[in-house]
């Protein structure tokens, strides 16, 4: 009875990630040793000493959830995979309610191929955690991997009724990896498409347009105004006699 129970711990155990039964309930004795990853910190790098704080926060508080979370986020970013992803698991076997320690389990696991494992770190996620937007999203993405596109429309379009954000590529850049997903926005908004999409014109508006130049206009009367002067008379007999001489008037 105790062997076939303790068969099904470390199945159960194995799901989930976790590398050992030791190393699941006694994550402690983890820290009584120099880290492996020790040896490459350089305290003098501003990024290093906060991995070198982080690590000495987890050593005074070992059953922290939140310290795991943040010291395996550190060590993720720093290029070491498996010791970020030892992190994660000692944070959600410190508060198994710690959903964005879930998350991020599930994000380790999946970039390092263990797609089993990553699922249910997802599932957890949204079991502790209803309507997280992006783990939605990364379980429809695995589903997609495996050609299950109902499955995968149906938790992308959760996701997108939930955040928007994730059909932002600046934000979610792996929305790119999807080639279903404008069937998901179908799904999430079906009558909203049909709304925006139906864009009625009216009357269009008057345009006022000048009229052309006409011809230019003279500032010369026009030629039947103009009065032709008569000849000069030059001929004498054609002139007018001059006016009588009167004599003078005696006084």
């Amino acid at each position: 009875m105790k062997r076939s129970f303790a068969v099904a711990l470390t199945a159960v155990l194995l799901l989930s990630g976790c590398k050992t039964i030791e190393h699941y309930q006694h994550p402690e004795k983890t820290y009584a040793k120099r880290m492996f990853y020790e040896k490459y910190l350089n305290p003098a790098d501003p990024f290093d000493a906060r991995v070198i704080e982080a690590l000495n926060a987890v050593r005074a508080h070992p059953t922290s959830a939140a310290a795991h979370n943040e010291l395996g986020q550190l060590l993720r970013a720093k290029g070491f995979p498996k010791d970020a992803e030892m992190e994660f698991e000692y944070a959600v076997d410190a508060d198994s309610h710690y959903y964005p320690a879930w998350y991020n389990l599930g994000l380790v696991r999946e970039a390092q191929g263990n797609t089993a494992g990553a699922r249910f770190a997802y599932g957890r996620t949204v079991h502790y955690k209803p309507g997280h937007a992006m783990a939605l999203f990364q379980m429809g993405l695995m589903e997609e991997a495996r050609r299950d596109f109902a499955s995968a429309i149906d938790y992308y379009a959760k996701a997108i009724l939930i955040d928007h954000n994730v059909l932002d590529v600046r934000v979610n850049p792996r929305v790119v990896d999807s080639n279903i997903m404008h069937l998901a926005i179908l799904r999430a908004y079906p009558n909203d498409h049909a709304k925006e999409s139906a864009r009625f014109q009216g009357a269009p508006e008057a345009v006022y347009t000048a009229p052309e130049p006409g011809p230019a206009v003279s500032p010369q009367p026009a030629p039947q105004q103009i009065v032709t002067p008569a000849a000069p008379v030059t001929s004498p007999g054609a002139q007018a006699p001059p006016p009588p001489v009167r004599p003078p008037t005696p006084w």
